[in-house]
């Protein structure tokens, strides 16, 4: 068999509309490892907010977090972090700090918050997950990155003046469409998952990846075979080698079993 490797993003790919990973597709990474299949996830989630899939898909390989910023093994912790650069964080946090845009920032574990907006109920509603409320975001100034919560053409609009007025290009990604990230320097799914290749001993053409949305478009070109859900923007359907049944459908379950009975070689 010639993949080694399954890896998948999880909002709006093995996450359904109402953040619950399918029966279905338990069950089919299940039948993946028994065939001798690896498989992880890459996720724009920190440790927190990816933890609970972790141990609900049973996964004791290290997974890609932070958009590639993190090599995370559930038994040891990170093996590899990248964190923002501190200019770069302070430019980014006084540009953004009196618009409508939420800021939220993460340290590892760690979520934070400052200056409640309404584009930070968003978040909370819909990710469900701790944070800490802070007076001032700048009180912490390592972070692994920034999520601009909100207006996202808006956010894009704002960082292109940044990167003007700064004469700098500053690395953001869209993960959602109410998500923008600002992330290191380099940082990418596809150099995280080079990483993770390297730590396994695997090459790129061994591993499928499957993703949705623009954060996953370098991973999906790095791969031996990359693969866009129904749902997945059009432009990661246009770079994919394959389509599968939307998030809603179980289009992962779908992409495995074609895997395991040698469809897809």
């Amino acid at each position: 068999m010639k993949y080694r490797l399954v890896v998948t993003d999880l909002d709006g790919t093995l996450l359904d509309n109402e953040k619950r990973v399918s029966s279905a597709n338990i069950e089919a990474i299940k039948r993946l490892r028994e065939a001798g299949i690896m498989f992880t996830i890459a996720t724009g989630r920190g440790e927190r907010a990816a933890g609970p899939f972790i141990k609900l898909l049973g996964i004791d390989m290290p997974a890609v977090l932070f958009n590639g910023g993190e090599i995370y093994d559930p038994s040891r912790g990170p093996v590899y972090t990248s964190y923002l650069e501190k200019d770069v964080f302070h430019l980014v946090i006084d540009h953004f700090r009196n618009s409508e845009m939420g800021i939220v920032t993460f340290h590892h574990d760690r979520i934070f918050i400052a200056d409640l907006k309404p584009s930070h109920d968003l978040y909370l509603k819909r990710e469900k997950v701790e944070v800490e409320r802070l007076k001032d975001p700048e009180e912490v100034d390592e972070v692994n990155k920034i999520l601009l919560v909100g207006d996202v053409p808006l956010a894009k609009k704002m960082m292109a003046e940044l990167e003007k007025k700064a004469g700098i290009r500053i690395n953001h990604v869209q993960s959602d469409r109410f998500y923008l990230e600002v992330i290191p320097d380099g940082v990418s799914k596809a150099e995280g998952l080079r990483k993770l290749c390297d730590i396994l001993g695997i090459d790129r053409q061994s591993v499928v990846a499957i993703g949705d949305n623009m954060n996953d478009l370098s991973m999906i070109e790095f791969a031996g075979l990359g693969v866009a859900v129904e749902n997945a923007e059009e432009e990661i359907k246009r770079a994919a080698g394959l389509i599968v049944p939307a998030n809603t459908e179980n289009g992962v379950a779908y992409l495995i079993k074609k895997i395991i009975e040698g469809d897809i070689t």
